[in-house]
């Protein structure tokens, strides 16, 4: 598929172009949806953007990358790093209460069939418990200057501005994370965002439209998010990061939401197959 919105047409629910066997063909307007259930593929930005605010229905989903990073890296089950899991939303960018459960039992099973029995979400992810940390430096993680301005109307350098300011307003000093090439987090564990907040100390990140929110929570550090996120109720707002109020679940919490993410988490042969159908 190529990136953008597609459209159900087939007699099938497969995931693909009806060229490739698939039940979906690409549309380039809103006068194209006719209430059939669509797919967002990716990010189209460019000409033929539709905002998915302005999608008639909620019956769509989102196909992108997985909110569990860890799933892309490699391990026993995807030996190779290969961009085999993805997030398959309902009706949202992100996971939410609403279109997730916290049941991570069917992508166990995948892991552990195509690991020959030796890999689940427990081997691959280690929660730890967020804390406070003694320290007023904060790291901010911003999305690309494309997802701002199509999604949000502003730009990457306004929202590093904005929060930067923000930070030394109430006494923070903020850090601007470069995040690594895909190839580079995938071939080096310490390039990961993950393994950096385990090794450096932050009073919290910053961040909105990302999955970064998921890792900070995951390693141990508050996530304040300015905007939509896929953390749901882990998620700090700025109003009360100001006050030096934050949310700090506990780790029981953390592993309901990733069973939520894993909920939504699907290996494409599972999108191609009809299996998650079922």
């Amino acid at each position: 598929m190529h990136f953008g919105w597609h459209q159900r047409v087939g007699n099938n629910w497969r995931i693909g172009v009806t060229s490739h066997g698939g039940c979906l063909e690409r549309i380039n307007s809103l006068d194209q949806v006719n209430g059939e259930m669509l797919v967002k593929f990716g990010n189209d930005f460019g000409a033929n953007w539709i905002a998915h605010t302005d999608i008639p229905h909620r019956n769509w989903y989102f196909f992108d990358n997985p909110e569990i990073p860890q799933l892309l890296h490699c391990h026993r089950a995807n030996p190779r790093g290969r961009k085999n899991f993805v997030r398959f939303t309902h009706g949202d960018l992100f996971t939410n209460s609403q279109n997730s459960t916290p049941d991570s039992s069917r992508l166990d099973s995948v892991l552990t069939d195509l690991s020959g029995g030796e890999t689940t979400l427990e081997n691959l992810i280690r929660p730890v418990p967020v804390r406070l940390k003694n320290t007023r430096r904060v790291l901010l993680c911003p999305v690309t200057d494309q997802s701002f301005k199509y999604y949000y109307n502003t730009s990457r350098t306004d929202w590093m501005w904005r929060w930067c300011a923000w930070c030394e307003k109430h006494g923070y000093e903020p850090v601007i994370r470069k995040k690594p090439t895909r190839e580079t987090r995938r071939d080096n564990a310490d390039r990961r965002l993950y393994n950096h907040l385990l090794m450096e100390d932050y009073a919290f990140t910053i961040s909105q439209h990302s999955v970064s929110a998921v890792e900070s929570i995951m390693a141990g550090t508050p996530a304040v998010t300015t905007g939509p996120s896929p953390v749901g109720s882990l998620n700090t707002p700025p109003e009360w990061a100001q006050q030096d109020v934050f949310v700090i679940p506990e780790v029981e919490v953390v592993w309901e939401w990733i069973q939520r993410w894993a909920s939504n988490t699907y290996h494409k042969q599972e999108l191609f197959s009809e299996s998650w159908r079922q």
